[in-house]
């Protein structure tokens, strides 16, 4: 009874292991001093011609970016040249207009240093006494990965602040109605790759139906989840989902949030057709869509065509997969009616021979 009942949990939490999340870009800057430790120099007075010790550092929270960074630099609102007066190595980075672009991918867990000293300017007249200077940094970032390199189509928008795991590798789970499984072959990891999704991303899934039964029969494909936020929600109905057949027929286009039940196909016993599935996440979700983790189950069943008939010429629809030629008994249940009736007569044989020992 042990074992049936571990087999029949194992089996309910395959069902519902799976899942699609999205990943982000986040950045953040930290200001240390030449002695790499944290910068608390700020309203320190300074004269004209000090050097403070200041080394802004970005470090990469998230995944593979591209940055831009804009500094300027100001005395009593004069605007001074920060090439002349913030010392760092810009032979890494292109300027253009206001922004400096770095020249490379900024890849996750890395960090780069903006510069490592500012001057203060030695020709400031004595109007200056008293007058604050100011260094003000401003650090885009945007994915490495689907970007066209044209920083003027970005808007650029807050990191969304959610807890995530940016290494999510992502997982899934299929359930076969009414042993669909003897009639569907699919990738043992069926969209188990939907992890940290990119806006642009797209992947999909090959599908072979082969009714391998002796009757005409109708395949579904439905998609189901449970207990989501409304954020995860919007995360699915912003995946698109298209499923094509092997003559290249759309047959759905819809998107992951919809729970309708698909029709594949009817088929005569022995004939079948190959299908391919796709997700894709549009290059214009934004970063409200980011962070964010659903789970989803696919489900593929079928049902008998002459059944199904039938049931239309009763003006009703029915839901449910009637039996057909192919029985399968889940495994854990017949341990657990053999387990039950083994412990049922070690029970009577017992108070027998309780019984029989009062005697």
């Amino acid at each position: 009874m042990c074992i049936s009942g571990i087999y029949a949990l194992n089996d309910e939490m395959s069902d519902i292991e799976n899942g699609v999340s999205t990943s982000s870009v986040d950045i953040e800057i930290k200001e240390y001093n030449q002695n790499n430790e944290p910068f608390q120099e700020d309203g320190k007075k300074v004269m004209p011609g000090d050097v403070i010790n200041l080394v802004p550092r970005v470090n990469n929270l998230g995944i593979d970016c591209y940055i831009r960074a804009k500094i300027t630099y100001t005395v009593d609102d004069q605007e001074f040249p920060i090439t002349d007066y913030i010392v760092g190595n810009y032979s890494s980075w292109t300027k253009d207009g206001d922004y400096y672009y770095y020249d490379s991918v900024f890849s996750k867990e890395a960090s780069i240093d903006l510069f490592n000293k500012v001057v203060i300017p030695d020709n400031l007249p004595s109007e200056s006494d008293g007058q604050v200077v100011v260094v003000h940094m401003i650090v885009d970032a945007i994915q490495s990965k689907n970007f066209d390199g044209d920083w003027n189509n970005v808007e650029i928008q807050e990191s969304i602040d959610r807890t995530y795991d940016i290494d999510y590798d992502g997982e899934s789970s299929v359930i076969y109605e009414d042993d669909a499984n003897n009639h569907v072959s699919l990738d043992d990891d069926f969209f188990g790759h939907m992890g940290n999704m990119l806006p642009g991303d797209s992947m999909s899934e090959d599908v072979t139906i082969l009714n391998s039964g002796d009757k005409k029969n109708i395949y579904y494909l439905a998609i189901n989840y449970d207990r989501l936020s409304n954020d995860e929600i919007a995360l699915l109905q912003k995946i698109k989902l298209v499923i094509r057949n092997s003559s290249g027929e759309v047959l759905v286009n819809s998107n992951l949030a919809n729970k309708g039940k698909f029709v594949l196909g009817t088929f005569s016993p022995g004939q079948g057709d190959s299908y391919t599935i796709e997700l894709s996440l549009p290059i214009d979700a934004d970063n409200e869509y980011s962070k964010l983790f659903a789970k989803v189950m696919w489900k593929f069943s079928y049902e008998n065509a002459d059944h199904q008939d039938e049931d239309d010429g009763d003006d009703h629809e029915s839901n449910i997969n009637p039996n057909t030629s192919d029985i399968n008994l889940d495994l854990s249940i017949i341990i657990f009616i053999f387990s039950t009736l083994g412990l049922i007569i070690t029970l009577i044989f017992g108070k027998i021979n309780n019984k029989e020992e009062r005697i």
